[in-house]
């Protein structure tokens, strides 16, 4: 007689087991993308930090760090009301970054600038060749997407060069391919480098666009009027001019160093040189998403499905959801939809077009961002 084999208190411990090893998988992942986060913080040039053309950055995930990329914008009015009509680069010295004029000029003590540190985004870096005025940028993550948004900062250590010139970004809708230009349009010298965020990626970041109009512009800057940014003087924006895509009806050269400064309820954007800011002009903006620290209020688990979608997305929370506004890359918002007190909401984006949204859920006073993507 053949003996039998109860086998199944095996099996329940070897799926529990298999249960368990998944569960800790995706609370590292988790983890990991929790530290992924993108940062930001302001750096004012003080007479204590500044030498000659340069002030040297003081942060930790900076120092001693030369393989760190980041972004710089002019901020004019972090504790006083400062110019610096100069182009600014980044340059690493062996133990410190630095931000520096790319004239030479000495750094002028009071100015400020937002230092965007990417840590889950995306960035790349791109070198002149020295025979056009445009470098192609070729990036799966951004070939062949008119409505991608970058911004750049210039880089001197690669080649040990300066480049005081202005850029901006252009779209070639005959290959699909973004570049970055000289805004003078002459050749741009060969070896000059710049670093580019091309995309937010798993950094908790809102990119978007600003265009500036009538209604929004006013002697040298535009008012932004974005949920990421409307009432938070802290966010701290980095920005870049965008010459728009080849197609376009009306398409804007801006030669001007340009920075953002917070008016009391808005970010704007203004040239530093007080020139007045035109009309139709585009601008890419960066911002990271502010984290939430303990004693604030969260919304806990907020989770979309399915995403990417073509028709309805449900909103999922550990608490009752109130509303629902989406928003598109310009900042604008697409949609409103009111919640029904119950922790889960399913709304139809059939409607809107194809590309990427913004998706703010809000559960009492709390707000998270969710990105959305309609195919």
């Amino acid at each position: 007689m053949r003996a039998t084999f109860d086998n199944s208190n095996l099996i329940n411990n070897l799926k529990l087991s298999i249960m368990k090893t998944i569960f800790t998988f995706l609370g590292m992942l988790l983890f990991t993308v929790a530290l992924a986060q993108d940062k930001v913080f302001v750096h004012t040039a003080t007479a204590g930090n500044i030498s000659a053309d340069a002030t040297f950055l003081d942060h930790p995930d900076l120092n001693g760090n030369s393989s760190a990329n980041f972004i710089v914008t002019h901020n004019l009015n972090n504790g006083g009301v400062q110019y610096n009509d100069h182009i600014t680069g980044t340059f690493y010295n062996g133990t410190q970054w630095l931000v520096y004029n790319e004239d030479g000029s000495d750094m002028v003590e009071g100015s400020s600038y937002n230092i965007y540190i990417p840590q889950g985004g995306k960035m790349i870096s791109a070198e002149a060749g020295g025979a056009s005025y445009t470098i192609e940028l070729n990036d799966p993550a951004i070939n062949d997407d008119p409505n991608a948004v970058i911004v750049y900062s210039t880089y001197y250590n690669p080649n040990s060069m300066r480049n005081d010139f202005n850029y901006g970004m252009w779209y070639d809708a005959s290959n699909g391919r973004w570049n970055i230009f000289k805004e003078n349009l002459d050749p741009i010298d060969g070896g000059a480098a710049f670093s580019l965020l091309i995309d937010e990626g798993t950094g908790d970041a809102t990119a978007f666009r600003h265009t500036t109009t009538a209604g929004n512009t006013s002697s040298n800057y535009t008012t932004i009027d974005h949920p990421s940014l409307n009432g938070k003087p802290e966010a701290y924006p980095v920005v870049a001019h965008n010459w728009g895509v080849t197609t376009d009806p009306i398409n804007i050269i801006l030669d001007k160093t340009i920075g953002v400064w917070y008016n009391g309820s808005n970010w704007t954007i203004y040239t530093e040189d007080v020139s007045a800011m035109p009309e139709d002009v585009i601008f890419n903006i960066y911002v990271a998403d502010e984290p939430l620290g303990v004693g604030e209020e969260t919304v806990a688990d907020i989770s979309s499905y399915p995403n990417p979608t073509n028709g309805e997305v449900t909103f999922t929370s550990k608490e009752a959801i109130s509303n629902v506004s989406i928003y598109n890359i310009l900042g604008q918002e697409v949609k409103q939809i009111s919640g029904n007190n119950n922790t889960d909401l399913t709304i139809n984006i059939s409607e809107l077009a194809t590309g990427n949204y913004i998706a703010k859920v809000q559960t009492g006073k709390a707000v998270q961002s969710v990105k959305l993507i309609k195919l």
